[in-house]
């Protein structure tokens, strides 16, 4: 009974060993299937493609000689302008811009003004309790009269000497110290309503209705738009190539993107010893009325410009030369070229020899290039042009790392076809287990399609070294 028992057993284990070898195998044969239709895909495509200068590159970017071709950027020498600036920062002001204080004190019990108000000369700002100094004002007047009165009676009796000479200039003393008193007595109760000096707006309120104010205490401030002014302080050397009516342009972090003209309206005409710069007022025009006095600004003034130049992005130049140079592409191989450049503005440099319009110059991947290595624009090589087009800024790709010699190297596919290779090979353990630690030595594996791929490949390789053997 038990030796039925053991022979049961063992062919139940024998059958089992042989599905589980079947499922194995039907499952590495998909796998191979899938890699094989994608890559064979991929190859198809690379195959169709060829250089737009008739040289040939095959699957990884070799040519027929087998010679690795190094992937850049390239951008096409333009024309274009290019002008010399001087650039200061300062904050905008307004042309005036004044403080106006209470000239007599009372309570305030009108205030007509408020922040962000325009107001013309002359216009109401705030009124002040004018009761007491009315008092004062009739008080005055009284006197005033009274005492004009004796002095004009003093003048007619000393022209017919019914008076001395002492008492008309007693009576005419008397007259003017009144007169004064009247007219300070008239001119404080004007001072109750405080008027704006000048045409403006409104830019602080310092008081409030039925607050009690002193002489002197600030009550509004009042700014004139109307130019807005930018004051920069040029060094000495430089002063010699501003004049007054140079325009400028400003720009200001509040409106990224935009640009303000301004024209000089003033330079000094002395230089500051202790930090030997000139001070130098532009008036910006803003018809739109965007900008605001305390803004930080940008301002640059044209000094010269050079019209219909050749220019190239300042990072095509090599670092590690301590000439001008750059490599351009030509007959699929780098060729380096010394320049003499001219203008640097922003991020374009001026070449003033060295090089001639549409000459594409590499400015990116330029670093450790050599001399007739050969080099390729491998968006260039998939959408090479037709007909006459203006050349545009290729993107490189780099070559992907992890195949050894002699191997295929077949392009990368696109995102989707990646994302199907990736689900079906991590079904499998182990190699998902050697990817994580792969992934722990090169976090850049995630995220770089093309390592990524070059291990998948490794990866089947060497699945199908371990099912030669």
């Amino acid at each position: 009974m038990s030796q039925k028992l053991i022979m049961k057993s063992r062919n139940h284990f024998q059958t089992s060993c042989h599905l589980h070898c079947l499922q194995k195998s039907i499952l590495i044969t998909g796998l191979c299937l899938g890699m094989g239709l994608i890559l064979f895909q991929c190859k198809k495509d690379q195959s169709e493609g060829s250089r737009a200068d008739g040289r040939r590159f095959g699957p990884g970017g070799f040519d027929a000689q087998g010679t690795a071709a190094i992937p850049v950027q390239a951008v096409p020498v333009r024309t274009g302008d290019i002008s010399l600036f001087l650039m200061q920062t300062t904050t905008i002001e307004a042309e005036r811009q004044v403080d106006i204080p209470a000239k007599v004190s009372g309570q305030v019990v009108r205030l007509p003004a408020e922040e962000g108000f325009k107001v013309k000369q002359g216009d109401l700002l705030v009124q002040l309790d004018e009761a007491e100094l009315t008092i004062d004002y009739m008080r005055s007047k009284v006197s005033y009269e009274t005492d004009k009165s004796v002095y004009e009676r003093s003048k007619e009796m000393l022209d017919n000497n019914f008076i001395s000479t002492e008492d008309y200039e007693a009576a005419r003393l008397q007259f003017e110290s009144s007169k004064a008193a009247f007219e300070a007595a008239k001119l404080q109760l004007e001072y109750t309503g405080v008027r704006a000096p000048f045409n403006g707006i409104v830019t602080a309120r310092n008081v409030e209705l039925g607050q009690r104010v002193n002489v002197n205490q600030s009550l509004f401030t009042i700014a004139d738009f109307d130019p807005l002014r930018a004051k920069i302080y040029v060094p000495e050397k430089d002063i010699a190539r501003i004049f007054v009516g140079q325009q400028a342009r400003i720009t200001v972090e509040a409106e990224p993107g935009e640009t303000f003209i301004g024209i000089v309206k003033m330079v000094s005409p002395v230089v500051d010893p202790e930090n030997g710069t000139s001070k130098v007022t532009i008036d910006i025009q803003d018809d739109r009325r965007k900008l605001k006095p305390g803004m930080f600004a940008s301002v640059f003034i044209t000094t010269e410009t050079h019209q219909n130049t050749l220019i190239i992005p300042k990072k095509a130049l090599v670092l590690e030369s301590d000439l001008d140079q750059v490599y351009i592409f030509r007959d699929s191989t780098a060729h380096k070229v010394n320049l003499t450049t001219g203008f640097a503005s922003g991020n374009d440099i001026e070449v003033l020899s060295g090089l001639k319009e549409g000459d594409l110059v590499v400015t990116a991947g330029q670093d450790g290039l050599r001399e007739g290595l050969p080099i390729r624009i491998p968006d260039r090589e998939r959408n090479a042009p037709t007909g006459p087009e203006r050349p545009q800024e290729f993107s490189a790709r780099a070559k992907a790392p992890g195949a050894g010699d002699g191997a295929p190297n077949y392009p990368v596919p696109d995102a989707e076809q990646l994302k199907r290779v990736e689900a079906r090979l991590m079904q499998n353990p182990w190699i998902k287990k050697e990817y994580e630690r792969r992934l722990k030595e090169d976090p850049d594996l995630k995220n770089n399609a093309e390592k990524k791929m070059a291990f998948f490949r490794e990866m089947m390789n060497r699945r199908q070294d371990n099912q030669g053997r």
